[in-house]
């Protein structure tokens, strides 16, 4: 007698009853029963819209069909409306790109807009803004804050530009790009002056601080984050 006939050295032998309780291991589960069988017609039945087949349904959608009544599966339709709705948010919630910016006019100032008196309240609001950043400071060393600071709100006079019909003027600055300055002037016009090349003179109390347009060409938050060198410069 060889081993493959010998049950007690099977592999897939079956396990005693013993062994089995002694693993919680319980019988099999039985195939549904005639009861459970008449019941589940008779829901099917029930729950079928009237003029529709009844037994057809039960054949087609229920019998020998597997469903999961602890955890059943979502709806289809539903789990649609769900991924609809979140790719509605999500281009609500998407950011402008600096071409649909333009073509929407996003930081076009309106020609009703442009009255210098209207920026009196924001000049006031940033020399608050500079009292808190000058602190207990020397001039020299606010020279380094004046960098990073946010000029939206100073008023600030032209010393030399590319376009000379600019130089002497003087306005309160309204918006930074990285490239340029915008200023509304005291004859209610705004000016949109190149930072490069470009000198302006900014008055802080009894101070009067000269910038150069070259060392402000970034934007107002990179600006704002950069470590600047102390460097020669051969601005004059």
């Amino acid at each position: 007698m060889s081993n493959q006939d010998r049950p007690d050295l099977s592999l897939y032998s079956k396990l005693s009853e013993q062994d089995q309780d002694n693993a919680g291991i319980g019988p099999s589960v039985p195939r549904v029963d005639s009861e459970t069988g008449s019941f589940v017609r008779k829901y099917v039945g029930e729950a079928v819209v009237q003029g529709y087949d009844k037994e057809g349904t039960f054949n087609t959608k229920v019998k020998n069909k597997v469903f999961l009544l602890d955890n059943p599966a979502k709806d289809t339709n539903a789990a649609k409306e769900k991924v609809k709705e979140k790719k509605k948010r999500d281009r609500k919630a998407k950011a402008l790109n600096a071409r649909e910016k333009r073509n929407l006019k996003v930081y076009d100032i309106p020609q009703d807009a442009r009255q210098y008196i209207k920026y009196l309240p924001l000049h006031e609001l940033w020399k608050s803004y500079m009292n808190e950043i000058f602190g207990g400071s020397t001039p020299i060393a606010f020279v380094q804050k004046l960098l990073k600071a946010d000029l939206h709100g100073a008023c600030i006079t032209v010393t030399r530009s590319k376009c000379p019909s600019y130089v002497g003027q003087t306005g309160i600055m309204v918006q930074e790009t990285e490239q340029t300055f915008q200023i509304i002037t005291e004859k209610n016009a705004l000016r949109t002056i190149p930072k490069q090349n470009s000198i302006f003179c900014i008055r802080f109390g009894e101070n009067l601080f000269t910038i150069y347009g070259n060392h402000y060409r970034y934007r107002v938050a990179q600006r704002s984050a950069k470590k600047f060198k102390a460097k020669p410069t051969i601005d004059l």
